[in-house]
């Protein structure tokens, strides 16, 4: 009996200690806000930035850059690139005379270079006519200080000030159609609580165009009937609500979230598979079966009075 006591208690342990390790390694992961400036490194790539646009741009970026940099922004290196994001101020925020036409979100710019002898990118991106953060891989800690860098190559990736397709207004529909296939079997799990009106079709390629990846076959047929579902706890984006999340080894379009992460498509990617991104900072690569991946997730993540 003793020794079986002791046996309980180790494993008992072990699990604590496994725990303990995990939540260290999530805690590390967490987003990091604050209010500080920009480095050396980054004061140096937006220069580069500046310099490949016409002066009314360049104006217009300075004057964001000077606004955003004293005030709350989203930091996070991770194990193999660095993301930052800029919040602007709720009370005084940025004025629209220092925006651009371009209000979707959208890589801005690439600029490619070395430092300390180790080549690193980085991307400007875009969104509501001014920019909204950038990433440098791989990660760039170590040189953030440095003063000195060689610009191998630098490009528009989309001009600020050319058209791009406006943002598409979504209309509940006040009654919930009786749905078949995929949207019926997500039902089943928890009622759908909300969902709206599709884009005509006519009008969808202005959108898929714009996602540099292999969407799945069935979330193709869903927009088709909708542009987006809500089912409370998780929801189907609609094709003009997409957008990306830069990890470690690129970019990943969100098309379904949950409480804890996203199912996501990555950018440049043509087979299809989908990948779980967990808010972490973990990447679980799901397969390339969409509707076994989003049942799965709604079933695992249903709160246990829908089950009931």
């Amino acid at each position: 009996m003793e020794f079986i006591l002791k046996i309980i208690f180790i494993l008992v342990l072990t699990a604590i200690v496994i725990l303990a390790v995990l939540y260290i390694a999530s805690y590390r992961r967490r987003p990091k806000f604050n209010n500080k400036g920009f480095t050396d490194l980054e004061n140096i790539l937006l220069i580069e930035l500046y310099g490949l646009f016409d002066s009314e741009t360049q104006t217009k970026l300075k004057a964001q850059i000077k606004y955003f940099e004293p005030i709350r922004k989203w930091r996070q290196y991770w194990e193999k690139s660095m993301s930052i994001e800029l919040y602007g101020d709720n009370v005084n925020p940025l004025s629209d005379s220092f925006k651009y036409k371009r209000k979707d979100e959208s890589k801005l710019a690439t600029i490619r270079f070395k430092a300390s002898n180790e080549k690193f990118y980085i991307e400007f991106d875009n969104y509501d006519g001014r920019i909204w953060g950038w990433k440098i891989r791989p990660n760039p800690k170590k040189i953030m200080k440095t003063t000195s860098i060689e610009v191998t190559s630098k490009k528009i990736n989309n001009d600020p000030n050319s058209f791009a397709q406006t943002t598409f207004k979504k209309k509940k529909i006040k009654s919930i159609p009786k749905y078949e296939g995929l949207l019926g079997e997500l039902n089943a799990i928890k009622s759908i609580n909300q969902v709206f009106h599709p884009i005509e079709k006519r009008f969808l390629k202005n959108y898929t165009k714009r996602i540099d990846s292999k969407l799945p076959d069935e979330y193709l047929q869903i927009i088709e009937e909708s542009e987006g579902v809500d089912f409370g706890y998780f929801k189907i984006l609609g094709i003009s609500e997409i957008y990306t999340t830069g990890l470690d080894d690129g970019n990943y379009y969100h098309l379904v979230e949950f409480d804890d992460g996203v199912i996501a498509v990555k950018e440049e990617d043509n087979n299809g598979t989908i990948f779980y991104c967990h808010y972490s900072g973990l990447l679980d690569n799901l397969g390339t079966d969409f509707v076994t991946a989003i049942l799965d997730c709604a079933k695992s993540t249903t709160p246990q009075q829908y089950l009931l």
